[in-house]
């Protein structure tokens, strides 16, 4: 392995240091928005620093040796391994963000769900949300207010899901017990705050707000974890076992899945690509339970946030450009319509169903409530003006920052690379997967040229993000495809990925120095 191979990862980590270490650059548009720095203190952050080091040695010795095993495996085995992989990823998370300063460690978490200045969930289920048929009934006229922030641009899922959380701590006193034993001294000291605060309110902070406060935690800790597993399916569509390791080993050391936790943002990601694969799976074995499960997920998706309107637009694209593929390489030419309508007709069944539901048992006009939706967030411009070409040019910036730039350089390095229909690794063309990337890269495109995140991009694409290790896939291939031509003896399976260890390490330096840098919520917690 040669060390130039290694220089774009030292200049994307110096680059990065940079940018988040130097008070002078301002992180966002001065005037619109900006994202804040944590206060250096040098103590505290060496001594997080050096435990995030040993977590990163613990996880990178598990990653590296599931990808010694991981090949071969049966299938007992890899769930095991993609279950150690998840528990690794929430131990790395959960530790990572309380290392910071206090205020900014796992404090932070009671004040973002608490108040509803940052999110708002919780408090519109805990004071509002008295019957939840009444609830439903009249959302849309909820709705029709026009209110532009958290509120009226979502659909009723999220306060449902807070509304479930406050349910099942009332109902069983054990696990609301168990959730207040079990908090770590920072949230209990945010809580006091809060619960100092609100003593003399209408809605003082309880124990059992506390509960919920922490199951949801949990939850958003969690979900994001669990990404890495229809991460890994849905790449292994493409690409080998060992590929598909190597891909999803960096979803846990993206900073955006860090720094933006416990916000609802980071429920998203899990639900996005285990849809993404059921689409995949169900175009390319034709199945059509797998695309009733899409629909039904793409409408889960769609009942907590509109952010999954572009997730559904790349499963379109997707089959679109795998059928005019399917069209170029058969003879005579012709188009596969009949499997398209096949998978709109399946798919728009899981999806209708839960749609008429609502409507019979509560009265709730989901496609009328998504559209005030859009209109509400159209109008959140006209409170809050932003300058288009500034963010147009600052977006990809912020968008790769979000990512690191270690894997920024990698899907580069795939982008670049001129699809090879005869490169074969495995029982997988590595051409295939191409159609997957266009789509995301034509959405990810659109979404930027529409001005519809100028602010915030960062959090806002987290649903997205996973797909950028997607782009990844061919970087590996060729890597695997050198080794194979290049060399009659391989050199130890060690060997092979010393570029993927480094990558890794590169990719935690810059996770580690952005989540004790930068702060996701524009409040100092306390």
């Amino acid at each position: 392995m040669r060390v130039r191979s290694f220089i774009p990862f030292l200049i994307a980590i110096l680059l990065t240091l940079g940018l988040f270490y130097s008070d002078s650059i301002s992180l966002g548009i001065p005037g619109e928005w900006s994202w804040q720095r944590i206060p250096f203190t040098g103590p505290s952050v060496l001594f997080g620093a050096i435990v995030a080091g040993l977590i990163l040695a613990a996880y990178l010795l598990l990653v590296v040796w599931g990808h010694t095993r991981i090949s071969n495996c049966r299938r007992g085995e890899l769930i095991a391994w993609l279950t150690g992989l998840v528990i690794a990823s929430l131990t790395w998370s959960f530790y990572l963000q309380d290392s910071p300063p206090a205020e900014y460690s796992l404090s932070k978490a009671p004040f973002v769900l608490y108040y509803k200045g940052s999110s708002g969930y919780f408090t519109e289920a805990n004071t509002n949300i008295k019957d939840v048929a009444t609830y439903l009934s009249e959302y849309e006229t909820k709705m029709e207010g026009g209110d532009v922030l958290h509120e009226g641009t979502h659909p009723p899922g999220l306060p449902l899901f807070y509304r479930s959380l406050i349910w099942l701590c009332d109902t069983w006193p054990g696990l609301q017990s168990l959730l207040i034993e079990s908090q770590p001294a920072s949230f209990q000291i945010a809580c006091e705050i809060i619960a100092e605060t609100t003593a003399v309110t209408p809605d003082p902070l309880t124990s059992r707000d506390r509960a919920v406060l922490w199951l949801a935690t949990l939850i958003t800790l969690l979900a994001s974890a669990l990404t890495v597993i229809p991460l890994f399916l849905l790449a292994h569509e493409f690409c080998s076992r060992r590929i598909s390791w190597q891909v999803v080993a960096f979803w846990p050391l993206i900073p955006a899945a860090l720094i933006f936790q416990p916000k609802s943002d980071a429920l998203y990601s899990v639900l996005a690509i285990s849809f993404l694969y059921c689409w995949v799976a169900a175009w390319r074995r034709k199945s059509v339970a797998c695309f009733i499960l899409a629909g039904l997920l793409i409408w889960s998706g769609l009942f907590l946030t509109l952010a999954f309107l572009p997730v559904a637009l790349c499963a379109v694209l997707y089959s679109l450009l795998s059928a005019w593929k399917q069209r170029a390489e058969t003879t005579p030419h012709q188009f596969p319509w009949k499997r398209l309508f096949a998978a709109a007709g399946w798919s728009l069944l899981g999806f209708a169903v839960p749609l008429i539901l609502c409507a019979v048992l509560f009265q709730l006009n989901l496609p009328r409530v998504w559209i005030l939706n859009l209109q509400n967030h159209a109008g959140f411009y006209d409170e809050y003006p932003r300058t288009y070409w500034k963010w147009l040019l600052l977006n990809p910036l912020e968008i790769s920052l979000s990512i690191g730039l270690p894997v920024i350089w990698l899907v580069l390095k795939s982008l670049c690379r001129r699809p090879d229909p005869d490169l074969n690794t495995g029982s997988h063309h590595a051409t295939s997967v191409y159609p997957l990337l266009y789509s995301c890269l034509l959405v990810l495109g659109l979404l930027w040229l529409s001005g519809k995140n100028m602010g915030e991009a960062a959090r806002l694409w987290l649903i997205f993000l996973p797909w950028f290790l997607l782009m990844t896939i061919p970087a590996w291939q060729l890597r695997q495809q050198q080794f194979e031509v290049s060399q009659e003896q391989l050199p130890s399976p060690l060997k092979q990925q010393t570029f993927w260890i480094g990558a890794l390490v590169a990719q935690a330096i810059v996770c580690v120095a952005t989540v004790f840098r930068i702060t996701g919520f524009h409040f100092p917690p306390g």
